[in-house]
């Protein structure tokens, strides 16, 4: 096989490290559930798992059933639960794999009865504010003390999810004490299932009474601050990935000379070009052309010109010496993916999850 040009790193001692972290401040009785959906947000789902796990972590989280299959396939042994809701075609293969479902209405609850009486633990979502999933606490009180009353069904657990965790707002407050008021309700029935949840990363290290039996950290785990600045817990995360690239040409242009699609960057002297092999096939948007820098031999150099499919070209004017295959370090020490994100005006969970299929994972 011949070498890639470009590929990401993932440092199993930082996710283990995080997960170490995480543990010590949530305490032995909370479980961590690590989300891996995505491809692990964009590390490697199987071995992100693999390795969250062995560090401590109690079980995963993938967004859809094939996710889960996949993990299952690839030998992944410990829970796995499935967070969006099933489809009725689907029941057998949770059943077959050992997934936990996720169960947003009284038709699934219905569902899961009739088709797989027993056979699939379940989660029942709430939502306490999010409006996106899940039956409304007040409103669909009757329906929940109806579905958690069926005893044919194993309710594992109840949850919910925070809109606005990350900001210094009252929303998750709100979340919180809504969500509460139904716990004490279904525990006074003598229904509460055994394991509630809400806490994503940022709820994890801002709100301590929101940890409930189990938390969802993901961003965490790989070791961004979900906080953005708020909470000085999140300086002892460590990132986990990191991104290289190769030169794979170099040029000279001249003064006046314009460089890739549509003529975006224009020379103002004589300049040296190197050619990288990383695109928007590789989740590098055209619209961070001209907004970062890499490192190479030491020296920062901005990338120029509108990225295409499959390369991008960075000036290395500046850059003694500077020669073919030499290494760039796009994501790594001093070069985090956050500036990628600000670049780019979204979040970092968008610059990992897109980062493409083809860029070889390596874990070291």
């Amino acid at each position: 096989m011949s070498a890639p040009g470009s590929w990401i790193e993932v440092d199993r001692s930082a996710l283990s490290a995080n997960i170490g972290f995480l543990r010590e401040l949530v305490g032995s009785d909370v479980r961590i559930l690590v989300p891996v959906k995505a491809d692990g947000y964009g590390h490697g789902a199987y071995e992100t798992a693999r390795t969250v796990l062995e560090a401590g972590a109690d079980r995963v989280g993938v967004a859809r059933m094939h996710e889960g299959v996949e993990l299952r396939e690839a030998g992944l042994e410990g829970p796995i639960h499935v967070l969006e809701p099933f489809h009725p075609s689907d029941i057998g293969q949770y059943a077959a794999h050992g997934l936990i479902a996720t169960v947003c209405d009284a038709a699934a609850a219905a569902c899961l009865r009739r088709e797989a009486p027993g056979e699939v633990r379940c989660h029942l979502k709430v939502n306490t504010g999010m409006s996106r999933l899940g039956l409304h606490p007040e409103r669909d009180l009757e329906v929940i003390r109806g579905i958690l009353s069926d005893r044919a069904t194993d309710w594992e657990g109840i949850f919910t999810h925070f809109a606005r965790a990350d900001e210094p707002r009252p929303n998750t407050s709100q979340q919180i004490e809504r969500f509460d008021r139904l716990l004490s309700v279904l525990e006074r029935d003598g229904i509460r299932p055994q394991i509630a949840h809400a806490s994503n990363s940022a709820a994890t290290l801002l709100y301590p009474q929101a940890r409930y039996q189990m938390v969802r950290p993901g961003l965490a785990v790989y070791g961004y601050d979900p906080t953005e600045g708020i909470s000085s817990l999140a300086t002892s995360l460590r990132p986990a990935l990191g991104l290289w690239s190769t030169i794979r040409q170099l040029s000279w242009i001249e003064p006046g000379e314009e460089v890739s699609y549509g003529g975006m960057w224009t020379a103002q002297r004589r300049t040296r070009l190197a050619v990288i092999p990383l695109g928007y096939g590789d989740g590098f948007w055209r619209s961070h052309s001209g907004r970062f820098e890499v490192e190479i031999r030491g020296r920062r150099c901005p990338q120029v010109g509108r990225i295409c499919m499959d390369l991008m070209m960075v000036d290395v004017t500046e850059v003694p010496d500077v020669a073919l295959d030499d290494r760039v370090v796009v994501i790594g020490p001093g070069l985090p993916a956050e500036r990628l994100s600000q670049a780019a005006g979204t979040i970092v969970y968008e610059i990992t999850c897109d980062l493409g299929r083809r860029l070889q994972r390596r874990f070291v």
